[in-house]
């Protein structure tokens, strides 16, 4: 799907919960994972290296893996290692991160509702543009 009819939506209250335990860099991944994510799938699997995580963010290597702690000890994220089956050797290793209990949602807007997360009331999309945004600023 293209990216300009996919949305994240927030539920706001789980979200204030989320940022103030995982921190703005934890909070950044997830909303860097969600980014990523297929519409509608509430738990992804990312395979990145936290130094390739944070050239994606633009931050450093040790603020992400500090965050990546943070976020598994939360619950919200998973780490997956990878072996190969015949040397039992490491591979690589994946991130498997539970957007719903993050209250972060990947909807496709072109449906004009969003089925917010948690199983709360679609609410129509409003569309607006970055301009938009900032002239609401003082």
């Amino acid at each position: 799907m293209p990216r300009d009819r996919r949305r994240l939506v927030i539920d706001l209250e789980v979200a204030s919960a989320v940022r103030s335990r995982v921190g703005p860099t934890g909070w950044l991944i997830l909303e860097a994972v969600a980014a990523e994510a297929p519409v509608g799938e509430s738990v992804v699997e990312m395979a990145a290296s936290s130094r390739s995580l944070a050239e994606h963010v633009g931050t450093s290597k040790d603020s992400v893996a500090r965050a990546l702690r943070v976020l598994i000890d939360a619950g919200l994220v998973e780490r997956a290692d990878h072996r190969d089956e015949l040397s039992g050797r490491f591979t690589s290793t994946s991130y498997v991160v539970d957007l719903t209990a993050a209250g972060i949602g990947v909807v496709d807007v072109s449906s004009h509702a969003v089925a917010a997360p948690h199983g709360k009331a679609p609410r129509p999309v409003v569309a607006s543009t970055l301009e938009d945004q900032l002239s609401l600023l003082p």
